[in-house]
C-alpha cells in the first residue's frame, strides 16, 4: 500500500514554536521580577513555569529541529535518490547566520555604548564561531545576558554540521533506527557523566545530541510508517489526547517539588518533558482525534514565522525596556514593554532584513 502523501509543511507546528519561544522570554522575564512579594512570587512562578520554561522551551525547539531537519533530508532523498550536503549547508547558513550574527553585533557593539547596559563579558571569538555553549561551559553563563541564548542556536548549527554526513551514512548502511537510538544513549550517558563532573555538562553538544536525534527518530517514523502512525493515533480520543495534555503540563509543572529530593532528579528531569513534547509534535500533525489543532490559533502561527527571531532577540528587547524602566522595575510595564519590543524587533528583523536570505534559501532547495 502505497504511503500518505509526504507533507514538508506542518501547519500546526508553527504555533507551538511560538509557544516555546515565549515559554524562553517568559522566563527570562521572571528572572527581572523580585519575589519579596507573594503576588511577585507567584507570578514569578508561573511566567518561569516553576522556573524551569526556558529549558522546556530550549528542549522542544530541538526536538522539533531534529523532526523538521530529518523530515526534509527523507523527503530529499527520496525525490532525488540522495541529498545535496552542500545546498543543505547553504540553506541552514542563510536561515540561520545573517540575524545571529546580527544580533552579536548588537550585543558586543551597540549595546555596550550605553553606560546602564554594560559590556558582555562573553568571548566574541567563541560565539562568532557558533562555539557559545563552549563558552558558557568554561567561562560560565553572561552576566548580563543579552546574548546567553544563542548557545543552544550554536548546539543547532553543531548538528547542521554533522547530520547530513550521519545521515547518508545510516543510509548506505540501512541503519538509521538502530544508529540513531544507539546515539541517544551515548548522548545520555555523556550527559550523566558531564553532569556529575561539571555543572555545565548540560551545555555541551554531545549532551543535547538526543533531543535533536530523538527528532529524527519521529521524522522516521512520520516518513515512512505514516499509515501506521494515523491508524495508532485514532485510538485516542479527544478526552484522553486532553488528559494526557492536562496530567503531562502538570506534572512537568510539579515534578521538581515531586523528584527534587531525590539525587537522581537532575538526570532524569528532562525525561518526561521529552516524551510529551515527542507527543505533542505527532499529535498535532497525525491525530484525527485531536482535541485542538494550533494551527487554528492565527496569531500564535503568525508568532511562529517570527520566532526565531523573537527568541534571538528577547533578550535585546528585555534590556531596552530595562534601560528604559531604569531602577523602577514594575512588573506591570515591564512584561508588555519587553514583549512590544521583542515583537516589534522580531517583526521587522523577518520582514525587512531575514526575508531577503530567506528568498536567496529557496534557489538550493530540491524539495517542493
Amino acid at each position: 500500500m502505497e504511503s500518505p502523501k509526504k507533507n514538508l509543511y506542518f501547519e500546526n507546528l508553527d504555533g507551538w514554536r511560538a509557544v516555546a519561544a515565549f515559554a524562553v522570554i517568559f522566563a527570562h522575564i521572571s528572572y527581572q521580577i523580585k519575589d519579596h512579594e507573594k503576588f511577585a512570587f507567584a507570578l514569578k512562578a508561573i511566567l518561569s513555569f516553576g522556573g524551569v520554561g526556558g529549558r522546556l522551551g530550549v528542549i522542544f525547539f530541538f526536538i522539533l529541529s531534529g523532526f523538521l531537519i530529518t523530515y526534509l533530508l527523507f523527503t530529499e532523498n527520496k525525490s532525488h535518490g540522495k541529498i545535496q550536503i552542500g545546498s543543505f549547508y547553504l540553506r541552514r547558513v542563510l536561515r540561520i547566520w545573517p540575524l545571529y550574527y546580527l544580533t552579536l553585533l548588537i550585543g558586543f557593539v551597540i549595546l555596550p555604548l550605553f553606560k546602564d547596559v554594560g559590556a558582555e563579558n562573553s568571548s566574541p571569538l567563541l560565539y562568532s564561531l557558533f562555539l557559545a555553549n563552549f563558552d558558557h561551559i568554561y567561562n560560565g553563563f553572561p552576566t548580563l545576558n543579552t546574548l546567553g541564548v544563542q548557545w543552544s542556536v550554536c548546539i543547532e548549527e553543531q548538528f547542521y554540521i554533522v547530520w547530513p554526513l550521519l545521515f547518508w551514512l545510516m543510509q548506505k548502511t540501512k541503519s538509521f533506527v538502530g544508529l540513531t537510538i544507539l546515539l541517544i544513549i551515548s548522548s545520555e550517558m555523556f550527559f550523566i557523566v558531564s553532569g556529575i563532573k561539571m555543572k555545565s555538562g548540560d551545555y555541551h553538544f554531545i549532551s543535547c545530541f538526543k533531543y535533536l536525534a530523538i527528532g529524527g527518530l519521529l521524522a522516521n517514523w512520520a516518513f515512512y510508517h505514516q499509515e501506521k502512525m494515523v491508524q495508532i493515533l485514532s485510538f485516542f480520543s479527544k478526552h484522553l489526547t486532553l488528559a494526557i495534555y492536562i496530567f503531562s503540563l502538570g506534572f512537568i509543572f510539579l515534578q521538581h517539588k515531586i523528584l527534587g529530593h531525590f539525587s537522581i532528579y537532575p538526570y532524569i528531569f528532562h525525561v518526561v518533558p521529552a516524551l510529551f513534547f515527542s507527543f505533542v509534535i505527532i499529535e498535532q500533525n497525525f491525530s484525527p482525534n485531536s482535541f485542538f489543532k494550533m494551527g487554528k490559533f492565527k496569531i500564535l502561527t503568525w508568532l511562529g514565522k517570527i520566532s526565531y527571531g523573537l527568541y534571538l532577540t528577547h533578550m535585546i528587547g528585555i534590556n531596552i525596556a530595562l534601560l528604559i524602566l531604569k531602577d523602577i522595575v514594575n512588573i506591570w510595564y515591564l512584561i508588555p514593554m519587553s514583549l512590544f519590543f521583542t515583537i516589534t524587533i522580531s517583526y521587522l528583523s523577518y520582514h525587512y532584513f531575514e526575508a531577503y536570505f530567506l528568498k536567496l534559501k529557496k534557489s538550493f532547495s530540491k524539495v517542493n
